[in-house]
């Protein structure tokens, strides 16, 4: 969490630069593709330019807030045309309850019954004060950027322990229930987010804007239900219950079509803490066949007090079964001469000898 540090940085005990003030009274020059002339189209952010070479950094020079006129455009900008920051409704839709501020707002629903959409006019209002804080977040981002110090300095990998830093405060406010400190830890990974976005787009190679849209186009293709629930076979009226499992079964669909992987175990992140890594290993692998009695014991049962730590212990064990999964793979790959899915049989059948 926050501390003496860069305004919205944490800093590790290893210790980061102390705080820089802002002079009040210079403007800060727009860079390529965040011209306030620059419009969307009609609900899409403006993308930042593609740099095709790494950027030249600029001599040091002041950098300050803009002014309200140019922050109001950058907004309008990032939300969309038609939007504004103090769009407010004067009366509520019939039914729809009313917060302290007078906007009109939709309770929520009861478990199985069809969500109520908020009012047209709240929702666009909400959007609009929503992108207009993120998108002063990515200014704040770009002016210690364009200062030359600290930011300018860093590389993907060498932020790596501030994130893991701050995702573990984040779990621990989730574990204490504390809003207020939730709230600041989330800000903490979304510079995070931010910060290596910059070094991306300095590099070329991607900006804020892609990284958004990629995931805005990842939640729509995974999501059918968001453009015609009944065309994608959901059930408005269903329960709660048959909706995730149709959200989960469609969700799986998709991504395994987006994703022509060769093994059950692609994707997962062999880096992670053992424990999450056995369970990933374990989870992946049942849902592509593996019979339980495949388990090795070392998966099954943790045990602390030996020569080495039990993390290490359940890390080594984690990664050899991982590596018979996918031998058992090749294997039957080979002996059919295509990369089919496995029964149970077949992992019997094609699973390592003397594993």
């Amino acid at each position: 969490m926050t501390s003496d540090s860069e305004p919205g940085r944490s800093t590790p005990a290893s210790g980061a630069p102390a705080d820089r003030q802002q002079s009040a009274g210079a403007e800060q020059e727009i860079r390529p593709g965040r011209s306030a002339a620059t419009q969307p189209a009609a609900g899409r952010p403006a993308a930042r330019s593609q740099q095709s070479a790494p950027v030249q950094r600029e001599p040091e020079e002041p950098v300050v807030a803009r002014g309200a006129a140019e922050r109001s455009a950058t907004s309008q900008r990032r939300s969309g045309p038609g939007q504004s920051d103090t769009a407010a409704p004067d009366q509520a839709e019939p039914g729809a309850a009313s917060t302290q501020s007078g906007d009109p707002v939709v309770a929520d629903p009861q478990p199985g019954t069809q969500s109520a959409r908020p009012a047209p006019d709240v929702l666009e209002a909400e959007t609009a004060s929503v992108a207009a804080g993120l998108s002063e977040a990515v200014e704040v981002m770009d002016r210690l950027w364009r200062f030359g110090g600290w930011e300018v300095t860093q590389t993907h990998d060498s932020l790596r322990p501030y994130l893991l830093e701050e995702t573990y405060e984040l779990l621990d406010a989730i574990q204490e229930d504390d809003p207020g400190t939730i709230r600041e830890e989330l800000g903490d990974l979304l510079l995070q987010v931010l910060f290596h976005s910059r070094i991306a787009e300095a590099a070329g190679e991607f900006t804020i804007d892609d990284v958004a849209a990629a995931l805005v186009a990842k939640l729509v293709n995974r999501s059918p239900h968001l453009a015609d629930p009944a065309a994608a076979g959901f059930d408005p009226h269903a329960s709660v219950t048959e909706k995730v499992a149709a959200q989960e079964k469609a969700w799986e669909e998709r991504k395994s079509a987006e994703k022509a992987r060769r093994s059950c175990l692609d994707g997962i992140a062999m880096a992670q803490p053992a424990l999450a890594l056995a369970e990933k290993v374990r989870s992946r692998s049942a849902q592509a066949g593996l019979p339980d009695d495949l388990i090795p014991d070392e998966l099954r049962v943790i045990r602390l007090g030996g020569p080495e730590s039990a993390e290490e212990q359940l890390r080594k064990a984690t990664l050899g079964f991982a590596a018979s999964i996918r031998r058992a793979e090749d294997s039957a790959e080979a002996a059919r001469g295509a990369r089919l899915s496995l029964n149970a049989d077949d992992w019997h059948r094609f699973w390592p000898a003397g594993n």
